[in-house]
């Protein structure tokens, strides 16, 4: 069987203490060095494990649902001026459009209060959510929502902001683009805001309502 060391416990660190407590300018340097070994050792598993866990997002296929961890995942989202960390349990039974977009995005902004006419329009019947996968800047998103330049573009959409699970998730190469998925979660398009339109949503909400669950 093969045991591996636990760096946490009390006599691992009673070791490293007698390293560097023991006389000779030998056994101090060996101490120093097996601490920086250690500590390059513990930095390269996190981020070599955060690189697997990246790495283990698949994109999804036309005509397949989303993985269970797309509801699950937290994900830092604005809304109404507060960004708060939540995950999407709360679109989940109903279809959801996403809307990815980018501050340096000119044409996307424009199609925000359009999200908002189609949600009053359909009600509770679907549901709608902006993408951020581009932005680092919190100030450059906030000035988006709130900033005077851009009050036409108000919108009551809440919007995912430093995304990178999404992106992995539905890969893309430009901006906007729109992901549909139905009530069950399944991918049903991916389309331009061209496509966006009272129509193509009827059509969504009618499929949900005349299939047979």
């Amino acid at each position: 069987m093969i045991k591996i060391l636990n760096i946490y416990s009390t006599s691992f660190w009673k070791l490293i203490q007698k390293l560097f407590k023991s006389k000779g300018e030998g056994y101090l340097l060996n101490g120093k060095v097996l601490l920086l070994f250690l500590f390059m050792l513990i930095y390269g598993l996190s981020r070599g494990q955060a690189v697997v866990d990246r790495a283990d997002v698949k994109p999804v296929m036309l005509g397949f649902r989303v993985p269970e961890e797309f509801w699950t995942h937290e994900f830092t989202i604005y809304e109404n001026g507060v960004y708060k960390k939540q995950n999407l349990e709360m679109f989940r039974g109903k279809p959801l459009i996403l809307d990815f977009w980018a501050t340096w995005c000119t044409s996307c902004m424009p199609n925000f209060p359009k999200l908002d006419r189609f949600k009053q329009m359909h009600d509770e019947r679907i549901n709608f959510l902006l993408v951020n996968s581009y932005d680092r800047d919190i100030g450059k998103i906030t000035e988006i929502f709130e900033g005077e330049k851009f009050k036409s573009f108000r919108t009551k959409t809440p919007s995912i902001v430093f995304d990178e699970y999404l992106k992995k998730l539905f890969p893309h190469q430009a901006v906007p683009i729109y992901i549909w998925l139905d009530d069950f979660g399944v991918l049903g398009a991916t389309s331009t805001s061209d496509f966006v339109n009272d129509a193509q949503i009827k059509v969504l909400i009618d499929r949900m309502k005349e299939e047979k669950r």
